[in-house]
């Protein structure tokens, strides 16, 4: 494992005060003493193992012999033993020392043990070591020749080899190289980090390290790796590194690997020599070979920088992975056959440290003295790339001008996206096009549309652009709901800039497309305002609906010519574009219920209320339908009763609420809610259907009193009707409102019949006569209508017949007002008409209307 700078100079402190406390111990300590008396039992022991590992069996045991084979921890408990024969200010120093023990030691084991480094482990060493060496400089030769070398020439270290005391490394067999932040230590991503490590333990057989290139992953594979190395719950027996990565960037160009492997083959082979040392060079089955090895033993393989080698061989490798053994790959596109972990920039916080430490460590001078904001500006120029802050400082050492860098940085963005750029194909390029010309957040929806793609072609070339990392998701909101959004990297749309500026032409239809869609979707708007509870608007809350709302439009369009499964299949398209457009699934009710599927209507009103539980539209729409097809009258209410909470209440809504009442036989709260409606200031349609729903729901109430034997209750319903009736304006009563009162009239004259009661008899009266001058204001003729039951209808002969006031009234199909009336008439059905005494053939009904 080669050593960094960092890890070096640690080395270099740490050993001058290791010899140093042993030089302490033996000032200290006469060599004929008893040496398992000083060190104590355990600690003798160990030495002893320690001596004899190195030299044999026939070195004589002193105290002087077993001094070099104490470690840094074991040499200060010697001297915390013996303090009582140390100097005052040898104990001062120690005193000093004591504090930072703890750390000091896990320092000098990552240091032994080839273990990564930490943010503060060089600065802690560095202080505490010229904390001590100042308390007692004479105590501390060593340390202080050592201190003043590195202040006189840092680099001096890089001449030296690492050597210390330390007990064989019980860890897993590996080949885990020296990361690259080992001069830092590892910044941020503990979430991430932790996901990886929770990953590699749980069932998923591989896990991918996804992101641009320079944003870390190798990093933080090796961090990953290292620690579950040290973990005592490990569950592997072995370590492998493997790494495909072909090139390098210096601060002037990208420079090829030489030997890099170049393919999946020259990977498993370099695997294979890994697991099975120089025996399986000679393989013929490179990745045989690993499997079988992978099956044997639990084995950690960690494929690095994978971009430059995906083929069949590899993706097949991946499947038949024998269970125990996992696989960590680093790279910048993804398989579609792991489980994935993005890297995300680092922080700006993060970023900021990195800079400082980097520029520190390399001792650039340039960047030291800069203040906190000026840094601070700079790694956001960088975009948190760990890649970028490593290449800027190593410019700036080499004299590059900060700003040139800053601001030429095309080596680093071929660096980082070239060879990922190759591997699109050319409808994800067209995406990225459409996505330079007309940057920001954008809806998959909105990106078909630009592109003219399905659904299917859209949201192939949408994965292919998140797994090779130009372009990320985003949630964005809308209303009530939440959809996912589309944009290009930084990174990405950098390099895509300047290395594939769009043409002239292509940015031209483009730009078009996106204006055509802005001029539908502001006309779709306007209608949604104006006829927000129209079945036929699409509800509209910002541009981020507009593409779907023409597929949606189109699909309504395709209703009306009678193409049921022509609309269906764009419904389907627009749910597939965006699922998180409830309009998508609303629209397809709509349709599914005008085709009387009902089943299929309430699992698409469903879905859209699961998407917009909050719109008022649905929910007045979606508690029509529960209503008007009596699927559920009891939930068709809440809705409706939400709908009219939520918003300004229309007279619509609340119409459909009084009809909800009269489904569920509230009679009275039907024709409070008609009552309610009028208060809106309706227009005549509206007007007209809240007074034909309120005096229906009156001669109903009042004949559901009748029959109960309440008739003082039966009066007050014709009354609540009556104040109704007055309430509107005359051309509200025209059309069936006017047969609704003739049968309140004909119920209240039934029930004068059946009073005995003086002044409920009078109040009826006056009801009664309230209602006819209402009706003569209306239509005069109109007091000649009655009321009757239909007694038989011959279907074959379209003719049937009417029984009112003891008399039969013969009628023929073309004596409707509305021949649709004709599939509802049956026996005992209720209808308004006029009579003709005089008809040729006998009593006649005419102008005939149902009224259920």
């Amino acid at each position: 494992m080669s050593s960094s700078a960092t890890r070096l100079t640690c080395f270099a402190l740490l050993s001058s005060m290791e010899e140093d406390l042993r030089s302490i111990i033996l000032s200290a300590c006469e060599d004929t003493e008893s040496a398992q008396d000083i060190l104590n039992t355990a600690r003798y022991e160990k030495a002893v193992i320690r001596l004899t590992r190195d030299l044999g069996n026939q070195v004589n045991i002193h105290i002087s012999s077993l001094a070099p084979y104490l470690d840094f921890a074991d040499a200060y408990e010697v001297l915390s033993g013996i303090k009582v024969r140390l100097a005052e200010e040898i104990k001062e120093s120690l005193k000093i020392f004591a504090p930072y023990l703890n750390k000091l030691t896990q320092v000098r084991n990552r240091v032994a043990h080839t273990r990564p480094m930490e943010i503060d482990d060089l600065a802690v060493v560095h202080d505490v070591s010229k904390n001590i060496y100042s308390a007692s400089p004479s105590s501390w030769e060593r340390l202080k020749t050592t201190i003043y070398k590195l202040e006189e020439n840092p680099a001096y270290v890089l001449g030296l080899t690492i050597d210390l005391v330390a007990d064989p490394d019980n860890a897993p067999q590996h080949n885990l190289p020296a990361p690259e932040f080992d001069e830092t230590g590892f910044f941020g991503r503990r979430k991430e980090l932790d996901r990886i490590k929770k990953a590699i333990k749980g069932a998923y057989p591989v896990v991918s390290i996804l992101g641009d290139g320079g944003i870390g992953k190798t990093s933080i594979a090796l961090k990953a790796a290292y620690e579950l190395l040290d973990d005592p719950k490990n569950p592997f027996d072995a370590f492998v590194w493997v790494t495909a990565k072909a090139t390098i960037l210096t601060v002037n160009e990208i420079q090829r690997i030489s030997g890099a492997i170049e393919n999946s083959l020259g990977l498993f082979a370099s695997a294979a020599e890994q697991l099975g040392g120089s025996a399986a060079k000679k393989s013929i089955d490179p990745v045989g070979e690993v499997l079988s090895y992978l099956e044997h033993f639990k084995v950690l393989l960690i494929l690095d920088n994978m971009e430059t080698v995906l083929d069949q061989r590899l993706r097949d490798f991946l499947l038949d992975l024998p269970m125990g053994s996992k696989v960590i790959i680093t790279s910048r596109i993804g398989l579609g056959i792991e489980n994935p972990v993005s890297l995300a920039p680092l922080s700006g916080d993060d970023s900021t440290r990195l800079l400082q430490k980097l520029a520190r460590v390399r001792n650039v001078e340039a960047l030291q003295g800069l203040p906190v904001a000026v840094l601070s500006k700079m790694v956001q120029a960088m975009k948190g790339h760990p890649a970028y802050i490593r290449w800027f400082v190593a410019g700036v050492q080499a004299g590059k001008r900060p700003e040139e860098l800053l601001h030429e940085n095309d080596l680093l963005l071929d660096f980082c996206m070239s060879n990922v750029y190759g591997h699109l194909n050319e409808k994800a390029r067209a995406v990225l096009r459409s996505m330079q010309v007309l940057p920001g957040r954008r809806s998959q929806a909105e990106l078909a549309f630009l592109n003219e793609y399905s659904a299917g072609e859209m949201q192939s070339s949408l994965l292919e652009l998140i797994t090779t990392n130009f372009i990320q998701m985003q949630g964005t909101s809308m209303d009530q709901s939440s959809e996912t959004a589309y944009q290009l990297t930084d990174f990405g749309k950098q390099y895509l800039d300047k290395r594939h500026a769009v043409q002239s032409l292509d940015r031209a239809i483009f730009e078009g497309r996106s204006r055509d869609l802005a001029d539908l979707g502001m006309r779709l708007q306007v209608e949604s305002t104006a006829s927000p509870y129209d079945p036929r608007t699409i509800d509209i809350k910002g541009p981020g609906d507009f593409s779907t709302a023409r597929l949606l439009r189109d699909a309504l369009r395709h209703h009306e010519r009678g193409d049921v499964d022509g609309a269906l299949l764009v419904c389907h398209e627009a749910q597939r574009l965006s699922p998180g457009y409830h309009e998508s699934w609303r629209v397809e009710a709509f349709i599914q219920a005008g085709q009387r599927d009902v089943t299929a209507a309430r699992a698409a009103y469903e879905r859209a209320f699961e998407l917009a539980p909050e719109s008022p539209t649905l929910n007045y729409l979606y508690g029509a339908f529960l209503v008007d097809e009596a699927v559920d009258p009891v939930l068709g209410l809440e809705r409706l009763q939400k709908a009219a909470v939520l918003a300004e209440v229309p007279p619509a809504v609340v119409n459909e609420i009084a009809w909800a009442h009269i489904q569920l036989q509230d009679f009275e709260a039907a024709v409070t809610s008609a009552s309610h409606s009028i208060t809106l200031k309706p227009d005549l349609h509206d007007g007209s259907i809240a007074m034909t729903t309120g005096v229906r729901a009156g001669v109903y109430g009042a004949g559901r009193k009748v029959d109960g034997g309440e008739l003082d209750s039966a009066v007050e319903c014709i009354e609540a009707a009556v104040e109704l009736v007055e309430s509107g304006r005359v051309e509200m009563l025209v059309g069936e409102p006017v047969d609704r009162i003739v049968q309140l009239i004909d119920s209240g004259e039934m029930l004068m019949r059946r009073i005995d009661e003086n002044f409920l008899l009078e109040s009826l009266d006056a009801l009664l006569s309230r209602l006819k001058d209402r009706l003569r204001a209306v239509d005069p003729d109109a007091l000649g209508r009655r009321v009757g039951l239909v007694t038989n209808v011959r279907q074959d002969k379209k003719f049937g017949f009417v029984r009112s006031w003891g008399n039969d009234y013969f009628f023929h199909l073309s004596d409707l007002m509305n021949e649709s009336d004709w599939a509802y008439l049956g026996s005992g059905v209720a209808v308004a008409f006029y009579p003709d005494e005089g008809g040729m053939k006998g009593p006649r009904a005419t102008a005939l209307r149902w009224l259920g």
